[in-house]
């Protein structure tokens, strides 16, 4: 039985990851520490000699797994318990989020660049079938890996056909199926991503694609960078639950999560530019306001290692969940002390505005710009997906709520 995997950052090993019985620990190899270069997996475990106990250790490694029904389904698929954070990424750990990747002794990443075509049936049946085998978990020779808890596929695109990674190959795109028994989330999460990059908030591109009829939502990795020769290479990342050492089930702030004063805080001490990227945390919580995203938690949140620098990511994940009125419309992170939008006033924006550690003044001028910025957008992109599909009914709901959050921060804002 593997007692130990071994982590690699870019390629370069970095580090053990133990197990001994159920507890796990995490100890940077001593050649990795006197590296120039070096940098730590996590603000949440720092370079240092000793290693680190289960805790940390766990907050970090569990929160690369899948989450959910996805990973009961992959702990199913492999023969092992929902709990084996170990068991799973010896099987799945070839392509984490970020430039993180583990692999059992023996086993190194390599250099080699090995994709399978997949043909557009192939690749619809792959979709179907995610819901019993997500992450194309036990397929011989793939060890995909992503956090979250809707079905994604990793893969990766050159702009014309699509190739399953294999082995340690990254992936340069992410798949999405439509969630069940939610009308339109494809389109949905598309429309609100694009919507985001006409408003000035940083994300990545994304879109909806089809295969065979077969409608589903394609996003570029923002933790992938293509080199002038076409090489593709991982650029290191963690999200804001990985940096706070929380572990994935505690994302939300009332189940003892981060909340938004944590976030903001956390940017401010980790950021090498806290300034402007506080500046960007706060448009991307006006936005969520604004579409109606009751689920912005801190597992949405991520720092992007690149260029020497640690600034915080492209955002992600950005869809209305308010216009499905069978999901709660309560904000994972409370905004000013208020978890209902329905009852926020002017006293909750300027808790916000303290938390955020923002005058108020600025939050009012920001959120004033936001407005007009989605104005001029949601008129460009409803024209745009009006034409390609036929009025989808999810737009002209989203628009709904857009119009409703508008009018609700004039009159909190005053």
């Amino acid at each position: 039985m593997t007692t130990h995997l071994l982590i690699y950052l870019s390629g370069k090993p970095a580090g053990e990851l133990r197990r001994e019985g159920r507890a796990l620990s995490f100890c940077y190899e001593s050649g990795y520490l006197s590296r120039s270069d070096a940098l730590p997996l996590s603000r949440h475990l720092p370079l240092q000699k000793s290693p680190f106990a289960d805790s940390p250790s766990r907050a970090f490694f569990a929160n690369l797994l899948p989450e959910g029904e996805i990973r009961t389904q992959i702990a199913r698929q492999l023969g092992v318990s929902t709990g084996n954070i170990f068991a799973m990424l010896e099987a799945i750990g070839g392509d984490c989020a970020g430039a993180v990747s583990l692999h059992p002794p023996g086993v190194m990443p390599g250099n080699s660049r090995d994709y399978q075509e997949i043909s557009d049936e192939d690749m619809c049946s792959r979709l179907a079938d995610l819901p019993s085998h997500p992450l194309l978990s036990g397929e011989e020779g793939v060890r995909l890996s992503l956090a979250g808890a809707q079905n994604k596929l990793p893969i990766y695109w050159d702009g014309h056909c699509y190739y399953v990674p294999r082995g340690s190959s990254p992936s340069s795109h992410i798949l999405k199926t439509p969630v069940p028994q939610l009308a339109d989330t494809v389109i949905n999460e598309a429309f609100c991503m694009n919507l985001a990059q006409l408003s000035g908030i940083p994300v990545p591109r994304a879109e909806v694609a089809a295969i065979n009829g077969r409608q589903f939502y394609r996003v570029e990795r923002y933790d992938r960078r293509k080199l002038p020769d076409g090489t593709l290479v991982r650029l290191h990342q963690e999200d804001f639950c990985q940096a706070l050492g929380v572990p994935p089930e505690l994302k939300y702030e009332a189940e003892g999560g981060p909340g938004i004063k944590d976030c903001f805080r956390l940017a401010v001490e980790w950021s090498d530019e806290p300034a402007l990227d506080c500046l960007l945390l706060l448009r991307w919580n006006l936005f969520n306001f604004m579409i109606g995203n009751a689920d912005a938690h801190a597992k949405n949140l991520s720092f992007i290692y690149s260029d020497g620098k640690i600034r915080l990511a492209p955002f992600y994940d950005l869809l209305s969940t308010t216009v499905y009125p069978r999901l709660s419309s309560k904000f994972a992170m409370r905004v000013g002390g208020q978890k209902d939008s329905r009852y926020l006033m002017t006293q909750h924006a300027a808790r916000f505005a303290a938390d955020a550690g923002i005058a108020l003044r600025v939050v009012r001028k920001e959120w004033n710009i936001l407005m007009q910025r989605m104005e001029a957008g949601i008129a460009q992109l409803t024209a745009e997906y009006d034409d390609k599909f036929a009025r989808p009914a999810i737009i002209a709901d989203i628009c709904r709520i857009v119009s409703q959050r508008s009018a609700k921060g004039k009159a909190v804002l005053g």
